[in-house]
Parts: structure tokens; C-alpha cells; sequence
């Protein structure tokens, strides 16, 4: 059997760096997200779908703010030429995410509980300090993250994964198990971030000169200033695309809803997410790279776009036909609505899982504006869909067209992307 996984791979690789990087980052995302999977039926007997719908709100209100803690220096890591620029960028968007943060702190402090209570999540106002520490922390863990990608370490970044996860999970069991169910989930979360950002830091390879970084750091924010233009716009509307469905949810249709969206997103879309993510990410070095040396990006992008479509066609077929009816006997009869909630799914994420690995291409190539366009489209189905199902009092009719909708704006994505890689080789 070992030698058969082996010789799959090496033919899959067939000697190209650029699959083999992609086969380490899936590895280490595939092995931190199938233990905790695997263990989801223990985690829904000891939570309750309100308790998961709370730590969907508070992830996807950390996540949203981490957007702008740097302004997203820290996705122009990978670009500059120089080993120095990319230091100082990686220094200037730590500095920025601690500022941001302590005025966040200040400014939300006082009047979190009828901020909180306004949005029906009034428990996230109870824990808020923890929230602030939570988006410091994500945020840095980011940066570095982006840069030892840049470094190409992707055995290190794996492992990273890896021990990330499994710290969050085992956190996550013990306060279950100690019955500390209300803030369990919300603290390893926070936790998870922490020791993967300390081993993230460990045997870095980044050392700064600070004397060279105060004689560029005015050249070197003007050089990247399309970031915080509109990268910053445009990954602030991506973040509201992934985490508003859960505050939405939540406001619209009330706690379990979203306690069922959160497992559904966890049950479909963290492997989905895994695969995506790590083919995303070297694919932005890959990209990136060839864009500096002034190469040609087309066979690249076409070739990694045909193999996720190759690589999701069957999987998403069978997850559509056969998961929903087991979702009752794995997870309980109280997530039986979960298993709808993935049928619905299964187009959207299989549009997105072709095409999310090479959206970042409009930042490689600098159509930054092109990207604000895209997660607009992608914001808008959200809208549609659940405004227009809470109107008519159906959250699966809203589902529906949210996932109808999407589809057709990562066709649409597809075909704009497509034409900007074209354009810009000629």
C-alpha cells in the first residue's frame, strides 16, 4: 500500500517542483484538517449548534477585522525583488496590526455590550478582549506565513498546519470535556494561532536591518500604496463573502441556522478549503515569481485551472448524490439540516474550487481594481440570496440562489482572469 501512495505520487508529480510543493502544503492541510473531521461527531455531542453558531460569528468577525490590522502590506510580501523589501514589509505590517489593534481595543471597549447586542451575538461583547488578542495574532501569524512562503520553507509551513490544528482540537476536547462549553471553542481558536505563530517564528529566516528599513519605508509604502487602495477594499469585501453568511445567518434566521451552516462549513468546506488554499499558495509564489523574471503566466494558469477542474469534478458528483442522507446517522438526527445545507452547496464550491486557486493573479499582475469587481459580484449573491429568503421566510430558497448565483460569478471571474493573463503576455 506504501509503495502504491508512492508511486501515485511520483507519477502525479512527473519531476515538476510546482506539483510537488503543492502535494507537501495539501499533505500537512489534509492530515491537520482529518483528525479534527474525523472527531466531529464527538465534538456535536459536547457542543451545541448554538455554541458552534457562536464561534462562527466570533471566527468570522476576528477574520474580517485581521483584514484591515495591516492594510495588507503583508500579501505584497511576495513581490519585491529584493530580500531587504520584503523584510521591511513584513516589519512595517506587524507594527501596523499592533496600532490598529490597541485603537480597536480603545474605541470598541465601552460600548461593546450594545454593539454586540445590536447583531444578536451580545456573548462576543463579553469575551471582546480576547477577540482583540484573537486578530493580533492572526494577523501576524499571516505575515510570516506569507513570507516563508515567499522563502519557499513549505515543509515548515505544513508541519506549522499541522501542530495548529491538533493544539486547537485537543484544547477544544478538554474544555469540553471539563464542561466549559460556552467559551471552549472561542479559546482554542485563539490558542491554536498562538503556538502556531510561536513555531512559525522559530528558526525564521528573516532578519531585519533597521537603519535600511528607515531609509526605504517611505519608498517602500509608496511602491506598494494599490494595497491598502485596494487590495485592503477588495480583501475586506472577500472576507465579507466568507464570514457574512454567518452574521447574517445568525441576525435573519437566528443561532441553530448558523450552528448548522458553521458544521456544513466545516464538513464540506474545510477540505475544500485545504486543497484551494494550498494550491492558491504556490501558485502565488509560482506566479509570482515568473511575473518578476518577466515570463510568460498563461501555461501556468491554464494548466492549474484545468487540473482542479480534472481533480473536483467526481468528488463534488458523489459529495451531491451520497453525504446528505449519512449526515443524520454520523452526526445525529439534531444535524440532519446540515446535509441539505451541503447538497446546496456542492455547485457553489465546486465552482469555487476551480477557480479561487488563481484569483489572487489579479495582485501578481497589478489589476488590483479587477479584484474589488470580483468579490463586489460575490458579496451581492450573498445578499440576494438570504435577504430574498428571509423575505420569503425559506432559508433553503435562499441558499439555493446564493449558491445559483456564485456560480455564476466565478464563470463570469474565470473568463475576466483569463483575458487579463492573455492580455498582459502579449
Amino acid at each position: 500500500m506504501k509503495n502504491f501512495i508512492k508511486n501515485t505520487l511520483n507519477k502525479f508529480i512527473d519531476g515538476s517542483v510546482f506539483k510537488k510543493n503543492i502535494i507537501i502544503l495539501v499533505g500537512g492541510r489534509v492530515i491537520a484538517q482529518t483528525i479534527p473531521i474525523i472527531l466531529t461527531p464527538l465534538l456535536t455531542r459536547i457542543y451545541s449548534p448554538e455554541e458552534f453558531g457562536v464561534l462562527g460569528v466570533y471566527m468570522a468577525t476576528a477574520s474580517f477585522l485581521t483584514i484591515f490590522s495591516n492594510l495588507r502590506y503583508s500579501q505584497a510580501i511576495l513581490l519585491p525583488k529584493e530580500k531587504q523589501k520584503a523584510q521591511g514589509l513584513v516589519f512595517f505590517s506587524t507594527i501596523i496590526t499592533l496600532v490598529f489593534s490597541f485603537i480597536l481595543f480603545i474605541s470598541v471597549f465601552f460600548f461593546r455590550d450594545s454593539l454586540f447586542l445590536s447583531l444578536n451575538i451580545e456573548l462576543l461583547g463579553k469575551y471582546f478582549p480576547m477577540l482583540v488578542l484573537n486578530v493580533i495574532f492572526l494577523s501576524i501569524y499571516d505575515t510570516f506565513f506569507v513570507y516563508e512562503l515567499r522563502e519557499k520553507r513549505y515543509r515548515k509551513l505544513a508541519v506549522n498546519l499541522i501542530v495548529q490544528a491538533l493544539t486547537t482540537l485537543v484544547i477544544r476536547l478538554v474544555l469540553g470535556y471539563l464542561g466549559y462549553t460556552e467559551i471552549g471553542l472561542l479559546i482554542s481558536y485563539l490558542i491554536g494561532y498562538v503556538i502556531a505563530y510561536i513555531l512559525l517564528f522559530y528558526k525564521t529566516s528573516f532578519k531585519l536591518d533597521i537603519k535600511l528599513f528607515l531609509r526605504m519605508k517611505r519608498g517602500l509604502l509608496k511602491e506598494y500604496i494599490n494595497f491598502p487602495k485596494f487590495v485592503l477594499f477588495s480583501d475586506s469585501l472577500m472576507s465579507l463573502v466568507t464570514n457574512l453568511p454567518s452574521i447574517l445567518i445568525t441576525s435573519l434566521f437566528g443561532s441553530n441556522s448558523a450552528g448548522y451552516f458553521a458544521l456544513s462549513e466545516k464538513v464540506l468546506g474545510s477540505p475544500i478549503w485545504f486543497v484551494t488554499s494550498s494550491v492558491g499558495d504556490v501558485f502565488r509564489q509560482e506566479a509570482s515569481e515568473l511575473y518578476r523574471k518577466g515570463k510568460d503566466l498563461r501555461k501556468l494558469f491554464v494548466k492549474t485551472t484545468k487540473s482542479m477542474f480534472k481533480l473536483g469534478v467526481i468528488p463534488f458528483l458523489l459529495i451531491f448524490l451520497f453525504v446528505p442522507p449519512l449526515i443524520p446517522f454520523i452526526l445525529g438526527e439534531v444535524w440532519e439540516p446540515v446535509g441539505s445545507y451541503i447538497r446546496i452547496f456542492s455547485i457553489m464550491y465546486f465552482s469555487s474550487f476551480v477557480v479561487n486557486p488563481v484569483s489572487n493573479m489579479v495582485y501578481i499582475i497589478k489589476k488590483e481594481k479587477y479584484g474589488v469587481l470580483f468579490q463586489g459580484l460575490k458579496l451581492v449573491s450573498i445578499l440576494v440570496g438570504l435577504l430574498l429568503g428571509f423575505y420569503y421566510k425559506n432559508i433553503e430558497l435562499g441558499l439555493i440562489i446564493w449558491s445559483v448565483l456564485l456560480t455564476l460569478s466565478n464563470i463570469l471571474i474565470y473568463g475576466v482572469l483569463y483575458k487579463l493573463v492573455k492580455t498582459i503576455c502579449h
